[in-house]
């Protein structure tokens, strides 16, 4: 990217960063960073980072002898990513470019990493085979993938919300728009990879509150805030008590906790 004097506007990437980051990401990255097995001295790259959870979970597991990289093509993510990282003490290398043409040679990474990336892709064969192309022969992709909306309450509320509004609610959708897992299984080898594993597994998202459900939503996720932002003052109004009716079953407390499903993908050249 350009370098440029033009400040970052970082307040999606704030907002990500606060709300799902916690209330969605960090328990499914732990359980995909575990299945990875990051090892002492590897080289790994996470694509699509978002605000880096994936990258800031795997570098206890390379230690000092390895390389962590994070990639994503909003600078906004990337910039709040490098300031976490920062603050943290975390050592980590970050790129703001497009997963689709990645500034890394071939067959540089033992490890990529894409959580919750792969579906929004425009062309998901051809960032599937470039992910393949940094690769190491030896490497491996970990990835995850929402299942369908059935499956995920939140985006489905979100997704109903709008549509009872007659706003389109396409990017909404497109969290869960990969959700089927031969399409998976012929996309990885379409883009070349010959060993594939793959599962659904199911979880529980853990937000604050429903306030905070809301805010990420609207705010910080990339694929909601826009189709959010067609609504009309009253039509947020209206948005906000529709989407907290449907989710209220799920409070306790004040506090909310909805199912999810995500595919877990481990992939090979």
């Amino acid at each position: 990217m350009p370098e440029t004097n033009q400040p970052v506007d970082t307040t999606a990437a704030e907002a990500y960063e606060k709300h799902m980051v916690p209330g969605m990401f960090l328990r499914w990255t732990e359980r995909v960073v575990s299945l990875a097995a990051p090892q002492p001295g590897e080289h790994v790259l996470d694509v699509a980072c978002g605000t880096g959870i994936g990258a800031r979970v795997s570098a206890s597991g390379v230690g000092l002898a390895g390389k962590i990289v994070g990639l994503d093509i909003d600078p906004g993510v990337v910039e709040v990513a490098r300031k976490v990282a920062q603050e943290a003490g975390i050592p980590i290398e970050w790129h703001c470019a497009s997963a689709l043409k990645m500034p890394f040679n071939a067959a540089e990474f033992d490890l990529c990493l894409c959580l919750q990336g792969l579906q929004f892709f425009p062309d998901r064969v051809g960032g599937f085979a470039e992910i393949r192309r940094v690769l190491k022969p030896s490497g491996r992709l970990v990835a995850s993938i929402w299942g369908s909306l059935e499956y995920n309450k939140g985006h489905y509320a979100v997704v109903q919300a709008l549509e009872r509004q007659n706003v389109d609610a396409a990017p909404a959708k497109r969290a869960c728009s990969l959700a089927s897992a031969d399409e998976i299984r012929d996309t990885a080898t379409r883009a070349g990879f010959t060993s594939i594993e793959l599962r659904a597994e199911d979880g529980v998202s853990h937000f604050a509150s429903i306030r905070s459900f809301i805010d990420g939503m609207t705010v910080g996720s990339p694929s909601t805030r826009h189709a959010v932002a067609l609504l009309s003052e009253d039509g947020r109004e209206r948005f906000v008590k529709d989407v907290s009716a449907m989710l209220e079953p799920y409070l306790t407390h004040g506090e909310l906790a909805y199912p999810m499903r995500t595919f877990i993908l481990v992939a090979r050249p």
